[in-house]
């Protein structure tokens, strides 16, 4: 049997809203974190947790990163 997934994002999506759908329908966030460990970058954290907004329960995912800098805008 074929399955589909189809994103009818009508005023788009953010890429951790996106990430964050597809580990709630049921990536294995094993799998996805090894994977992600193969790119061999550094300098970040990622955080994901349960979260409820408004009274929906989501999946939050967040990527932190440890160097974060902000430019001086004068």
């Amino acid at each position: 049997m074929m399955k589909v997934l189809y994103f009818d994002c009508f005023s788009g999506i953010s890429g951790d809203m996106t990430v964050g759908a597809l580990l709630a329908l049921g990536i294995d966030k094993g799998l996805f974190l090894n994977e992600l460990n193969k790119l061999k970058l550094d300098g970040y954290d990622i955080a994901i947790e349960q979260k409820v907004k408004s009274g929906i329960t989501v999946t939050d995912f967040d990527v932190i990163l440890k160097n974060e800098h902000h430019p001086q805008l004068y």
